[in-house]
């Protein structure tokens, strides 16, 4: 009986050790898709800011100094952009 109960001790163990591993994997995989899909969101956001620079005559800012802004600073750098953009006499 005790070999049985120190087998059925491992065997739960071993199991419990598998689960925590593939929700590992899981949770690694989703956090990969999250960061790419990130990434692609504000590669957008910098490609459209230096496209209004460059349309404003305006010195483009590196990426570089881009990518090391928050999502928020980009959006509200975009929104500045797109109003002069707006604002600009014909």
């Amino acid at each position: 009986m005790y070999d049985q109960r120190e087998k059925a001790q491992r065997d739960y163990e071993w199991a419990l050790s598998g689960a925590r591993e593939e929700g590992r994997e899981v949770g690694h995989q989703e956090g990969r898709e999250v960061g790419r899909e990130e990434g692609r969101e504000v590669g957008k956001l910098i490609g459209q800011i230096q496209l209004l620079q460059q349309l404003l005559g305006d010195e483009n800012t590196a990426d570089a100094e881009l990518q090391s802004l928050s999502h928020d600073a980009l959006m509200t750098k975009l929104v500045e952009l797109q109003q002069r953009i707006r604002d600009r006499p014909l």
